[in-house]
């Protein structure tokens, strides 16, 4: 192969490198991975004020379930003494797995669960998954 040749096939290499990198462009994958990322921490499951299941579940409202002494929600619920008497919304952060905006929420060194990812023993643990 001559030096021309070669020279040739290194800019075409060079050239089709360029052309992948300008409709993918290594910048604009981080960006969405942050954009997806920030999506994901808004969201939140939401909790019926009515039983303290998970809203729309099978379980929610279902009849005939044992109601807690302490809350009078659905014994065991996700939101069973963890939603205030009279609340009209409640939610579970899918960030973490506590209620959305109690003091623990989001808090740093929780210790994880190892099955659900969410925080052991928080209202969504093994309820509901980070991933």
């Amino acid at each position: 192969m001559t030096v021309s040749k070669k020279c040739f096939i290194v800019v075409m290499v060079l050239a089709f490198a360029g052309i992948f990198l300008s409709f993918n462009g290594c910048s604009q994958s981080g960006k969405t991975a942050t954009a997806v990322e920030e999506k994901t921490l808004d969201k939140s499951i939401k909790l019926c004020t009515s039983c303290g299941q998970i809203k729309g579940s099978v379980l929610c409202c279902k009849p005939n379930q044992p109601k807690c002494s302490g809350c009078s929600l659905a014994k065991g619920s996700p939101g069973c003494c963890k939603i205030p008497k009279g609340a009209t919304s409640a939610a579970i952060c899918a960030k973490c797995g506590q209620i959305k905006g109690s003091e623990s929420c989001c808090k740093p060194n929780q210790t994880e669960c190892s099955k659900c990812g969410l925080v052991k023993g928080s209202p969504g643990c093994c309820k509901i998954s980070r991933k």
